[in-house]
């Protein structure tokens, strides 16, 4: 008597074919929800590092308010963090807040990022003076100014002014349980 193999596939090739096809499965998931993660967390960042080059600017333009305005002011003594940059009274100039502050949509009567009336604490408005700053404040962002008088070696501070300072912008932003930060750093000069 001849023995004749069966044709087909038994239970268990079923089952190990079925195996190996949810295993791709789950990798293809795990692999498009990552990419999703990774978008998510790269659109986050793009938006921190222009809000630091936004507050660069804002410096820039500090710096350069005197100019434009012709007020005769000194507007350098005024790139510093609050404290900072006495005048010849001993009265401190700097104009940009200390630590870790919101970030609001609208900067304030100044125009100026991180000064004091659109960087104050959450919640509730920034009130300076007569203006109110009632814009809502970027949720998951903050912002540090960091500014650091750069010495010259050819010109020793004193009997000469600092002429360059070294401006440090960090945004923390949050993606999902994670906490980033992005850093934008310049120097600055004093030319006149």
């Amino acid at each position: 008597m001849k023995i004749k193999s069966e044709n087909g596939f038994s239970y268990m090739d079923v089952m190990i074919a079925l195996i190996i096809l949810m295993v791709g499965v789950m990798a293809a998931a795990g692999a498009l929800t990552a990419n999703l993660v990774r978008a998510y967390e790269t659109e986050k960042q793009a938006l921190a590092k222009q809000l630091a080059l936004s507050a660069i600017e804002s410096i820039f333009a500090a710096r350069d308010l005197s100019r434009r305005v012709n007020s005769g002011l000194s507007n350098w003594r005024a790139v510093g963090n609050v404290g900072n940059n006495p005048d010849e009274n001993g009265v401190p100039q700097g104009i940009f807040l200390n630590g870790w502050t919101p970030i609001r949509q609208d900067l304030g009567a100044d125009g100026i990022a991180g000064t004091a009336d659109d960087a104050c604490p959450a919640p509730g408005p920034c009130i300076v003076g007569s203006y109110t700053n009632n814009s809502p404040i970027l949720q998951d962002y903050e912002r540090r100014i960091v500014i650091t008088d750069l010495q010259d070696p050819e010109r020793p501070s004193p009997p000469y002014e600092i002429r360059m300072r070294r401006i440090d912008v960090t945004v923390r932003y949050r993606v999902n349980q994670l906490q980033r930060e992005q850093t934008v750093s310049t120097i600055i000069t004093r030319y006149d």
